[in-house]
């Protein structure tokens, strides 16, 4: 079992709305509402491969009720711990004529610190009897900058593998726990070395080097052209054929959720990436963050190409 910490849950909306513009009245063509957050996403991922996935954090209110219920219906277990206050609502208007998505996310209220060190305990309490842990996503406000990094050592004290897929100083102090493998995008990358990597060959020494100095495994998304990986022996990009984009909502959730798989099944690490890669592509074929088909999947997956540098 793979337990997914999600601080930040959410209601997460998403409204289809052909040729959308500002300022005028819209009938949507389609409205989707899940559970969300990002460790909500990389759970549902997890399931459609085949994993047994937990999803754990604080939610509050009805929306809570509504996330708790949503992924207990869709075969995915919680364990959360409750606020008094509501867990917050994200909305995604995707216009498919227009190629745009314009996403509203609400910021959410402070979790008490009294909740912030009953979590603690509790992940601590659990995290023995998972094979993994990801944690995903931004901390709600209340939360301490480190707190993924103190996440960290308790799971790294119990010899459990961590994925960290965050952003910012969480990020930052988070690899200074040393998570087993980091995940960020283009621009979260680019903010750990404090300047602009304009062309895949700096993306190519950066990853080798936080590699080999920080001693973890990177996956650098890059969207569409793929991933940047490192493991400290190699560093490789692993790159999916061209798709009709959908929506990307939740592609790369889907991405970490498929390298989880594989590292957690002892694939080796050019496959776990591969069966990342071709998760999030598929999740772009389709709407819905965290969802794709099977068909697209294993279609996906024999056309990944991987190039080693």
């Amino acid at each position: 079992m793979i337990l997914c910490v999600n601080p930040n849950a959410a209601i997460d909306k998403t409204v289809v709305v052909n040729s959308f513009h500002l300022n005028e009245i819209h009938r949507p063509q389609e409205v989707r509402s899940l559970p969300g957050g990002k460790g909500c996403n990389v759970a549902r991922a997890l399931k459609q491969l085949g994993a047994t996935p937990l999803v754990s954090g604080w939610v509050g209110g009805y929306a809570g009720q509504f996330i708790e219920a949503g992924l207990r219906s869709e075969g995915i277990e919680v364990d959360f711990v409750r606020l008094e206050n509501e867990s917050r609502t994200c909305l995604s208007v995707l216009d498919p004529v227009g190629r745009t998505l314009t996403e509203i996310y609400e910021k959410g209220e402070a979790v008490p610190p009294d909740k912030v060190e009953e979590f603690k305990k509790h992940f601590q309490s659990i995290i023995g009897h998972y094979q993994a842990v990801t944690l995903s996503g931004s901390l709600p406000t209340g939360v301490p900058t480190d707190y993924y990094a103190q996440l960290i050592e308790i799971a790294r004290a119990a010899s459990i593998p961590v994925f960290l897929d965050t952003s910012g100083e969480a990020l930052r102090m988070g690899i200074e726990a040393q998570p087993t493998l980091i995940k960020p995008n283009k621009k979260e990358f680019a903010d750990l070395f404090g300047h602009e990597l304009s062309n895949i060959s700096d993306y190519v020494d950066a990853v080798g080097k936080l590699t080999v100095q920080r001693n973890i495994q990177v996956v650098l998304s890059l969207g569409g052209e793929g991933a940047i990986c490192g493991n400290g022996a190699n560093v490789f990009q692993v790159k999916p054929p061209q798709v009709k984009i959908q929506s990307a909502v939740g592609s790369g959730d889907c991405l970490l959720a498929g390298v989880v798989y594989g590292l957690t099944h002892a694939f080796r690490f050019d496959e776990a990436v591969r069966y990342g890669i071709a998760a999030g592509t598929a999740n772009a074929l389709t709407i819905g963050a965290g969802i794709f088909e099977q068909n697209d999947f294993e279609w996906v997956l024999s056309q990944v190409l991987a190039t080693v540098y």
